[in-house]
């Protein structure tokens, strides 16, 4: 009987141990962005993988749009979107690809460079979970608005 029962407290507190491994929390990691330099009218990409062990991520994917002068970061600006947006299956695993263009309409949003001279952007990423769970925040390198 004590065998039994110190098995199950060992096979308890091993089960609790590894429960900890688990994150609740959506993972995000941007795979990449770009190209480095983009001029007026051209496309550019983020792609992100997002990784959720409980494969609810039914929720909403925020977009944090950070702009740079001389290296200095202006206000930021969120686009909200939902995964649907993305036309992504909901799974533990999502891949995430936006297309942005930049000086012309695009989904309703437009990335203009309203400064004199070249400037720079970043995008970072939140992810929420259907449980209302938060993920990383995660952001790409900067890339090059060319000034026409």
């Amino acid at each position: 009987m004590k065998r039994i029962f110190v098995s199950i407290v060992l096979a308890t507190s091993i089960i609790a141990c590894s429960k900890d491994k688990f994150k609740t929390e959506p993972q995000v990691d941007i795979k990449s962005f770009g190209p480095a330099e983009v001029t007026k009218g051209e496309l550019f990409t983020l792609r992100a993988e997002v990784t959720d062990k409980e494969g609810d991520v039914q929720d909403s994917v925020l977009l944090v749009r950070k702009r740079y002068n001389a290296g200095v970061a202006l206000p930021a600006d969120t686009l909200r979107y939902t995964i649907k947006d993305f036309h992504s299956p909901i799974k533990s695993k999502i891949e995430i690809s936006a297309e942005f263009s930049y000086g012309e309409l695009r989904d309703n949003y437009i990335f203009e460079n309203q400064e004199s001279k070249d400037t720079e952007i970043s995008i970072g990423i939140i992810v929420r979970d259907k449980a209302g769970h938060r993920s990383n925040y995660d952001e790409s390198e900067k890339i090059l608005l060319k000034k026409v």
